[in-house]
């Protein structure tokens, strides 16, 4: 009868060397667990490529990602780093053989799939796993967590918190962006003091935002990771209907707004530009032309396309007589990109304390409503007239309408609060104008307006102010007394935020 010792040896003989058993629950580990999250990781890494980003949170990872990429980022973090620290403490002390082959079946998948990564993607990809996992693993707030400038309620409505906010999930076709700049909107007053009703906070607005594109969605193909991008006030619509297919997109009947949404699939309120990133999707992501600088763009891509859209629209150029109502921060704007478009552009306004910056900004004349007779002049001669006027106070719409040719237009781009001016048919009956509105714009025509502004030189009128509470709480005041010229825009973000 063979001794144990004998017994020993016989098996040892088998599975390996003599030694040290490794204990069942490594065994289980090493001989069943690794190999099969292994092979799954696998099989997710080049069959299903967004649910396998979300398994192993590879934020900023260049998707659509390639089988040798994915393979190297879940199989280097994985065994490499994990595993180092398990085999210098456990398969030293191991006889069984059938956990070293399985540990090398392991590590010439993932050695396949660091070969194949740099044969694709060269040595670079050395510091692109390392600032992947920087930035999804280390970095954990920035990405899936946010850091905003949020107002509590309209009580409160000039103190701004600094808080963390979770953005909606992470979707296929969308893009998250680190924010360098943002424009601010009268949109954003009317929110948060309560002029526009009731709202979701507590809730950080901005809406004229510019930044860089840090991680993009697996089907994203709008945009490119690393590129200069921008979002306006509009980050969502079906893309299916009828008017999302006929370049009508903002007018979606699903379309959801960049602050203050609620997000059907998951409850998110939609935090805006006073923040640290922004999570859009990729269709109302714009590619900002290297011509632009950031603090010009991010103003265009509110006020600018509201002014644009209802130019390009309603047939603003050359040989057209073209009036804007108001000069503030929409009007200014609608005045650049109408003289930009070839028209006679006249500004009207209440009084002439803005006539000297009119002809600045190209202007062709300027009429002051506070003149006696102010219209007679101009009585049925104007092709289009673009109202962005902020208030209703004293507004006499029959003197304005008067100035329209016969079915000409007027359109109203300003949201004034309180309930509007009346309208009599009888007002239409001299020149059968058309009286209409317009909201934000497509995404060919903001691509379209960014293109014509860097082409010819357009330059918002803006005043440049880094972003604090105590910033906000001051811009946000002079504001609501309309005392800038033509826009603010926030700056110094990661001064706030940090890099």
């Amino acid at each position: 009868m063979p001794s144990r010792e004998q017994a020993s040896s016989s098996a040892a003989s088998k599975t390996g060397v003599t030694g040290f058993s490794l204990p069942l629950p490594y065994r289980l580990f090493f001989l069943v667990i690794e190999p099969i999250a292994t092979l799954v990781g696998a099989y997710y890494a080049h069959f299903a490529q967004s649910r396998y980003l979300e398994l192993t949170h590879a934020a900023s990872a260049p998707s659509p990602i390639p089988l040798g990429t994915s393979i190297a980022m879940s199989q280097l973090a994985n065994l490499y780093f994990a595993f180092a620290l398990s085999e210098a403490l456990v398969l030293r002390s191991t006889s069984d053989l059938r956990v070293w082959k399985t540990v090398l079946f392991c590590l010439l998948l993932a050695d396949f799939g660091h070969l194949y990564t740099v044969r694709s993607l060269g040595y670079q990809i050395y510091w692109s796993i390392l600032r992947w996992n920087a930035i999804d693993w280390g970095n954990i707030p920035f990405v899936y967590l946010g850091a905003s400038m949020r107002v509590e309620g309209p009580e409160t409505w000039l103190e701004f918190h600094k808080n963390e906010f979770q953005p909606k999930p992470f979707g296929d076709y969308d893009v998250d962006i680190k924010i360098e700049c943002c424009g601010v909107c009268a949109s954003d007053v009317h929110t948060i003091s309560g002029g526009w009703g009731e709202q979701h906070f507590p809730l950080a607005v901005g809406h004229e935002i510019v930044g860089r594109a840090i991680r993009v969605g697996p089907k994203v193909t709008l945009i490119k990771e690393g590129q200069r991008v921008g979002v306006g006030a509009q980050s969502y619509s079906c893309l299916d209907c009828r008017q999302c297919k006929n370049d009508n997109e903002t007018y979606c009947r699903k379309q959801l707004d960049t602050y203050g949404a609620v997000w059907p699939d998951s409850g998110v309120v939609s935090q805006g530009g006073y923040s640290s990133h922004v999570r859009t999707h990729e269709h109302w992501v714009f590619p900002i032309p290297d011509a632009l600088p950031s603090t010009t763009a991010a103003p265009m891509l509110c006020a600018g396309l509201t002014a644009y859209s209802p130019l390009v629209r309603n047939g603003c150029g050359p040989g057209k007589k073209v009036g804007i109502v108001g000069l503030g921060g929409i009007g200014h704007l609608g005045v650049l990109f109408a003289k930009a478009l070839g028209a006679e552009v006249w500004v009207i306004s209440r009084s002439h304390a803005k006539e000297a910056d009119a002809f600045k900004l190209g202007a062709d004349g300027f009429l002051a409503t506070s003149d006696k007779g102010w219209n007679e002049p101009h009585v049925m001669t104007f092709d289009l007239i673009v109202n962005t006027a902020n208030s209703f106070d004293g507004f006499d719409l029959d003197a304005y309408l008067s100035l329209l040719d016969v079915h000409a237009k007027w359109v109203s781009v300003g949201l004034p609060e309180g309930d509007g001016i009346k309208v009599r048919n009888q007002t239409f009956l001299s020149n059968g104008c058309f009286f209409g509105s317009s909201h934000l714009g497509s995404r060919r025509e903001t691509l379209e307006m960014l293109q014509l502004a860097a082409d010819k030189g357009i330059r918002t009128w803006v005043e440049e102010v880094p972003i604090s509470d105590k910033n906000l709480s001051n811009i946000m005041t002079r504001l609501h007394k309309n005392d800038v010229r033509y826009r603010f825009c926030l700056t110094n973000y990661e001064d706030q935020f940090g890099a």
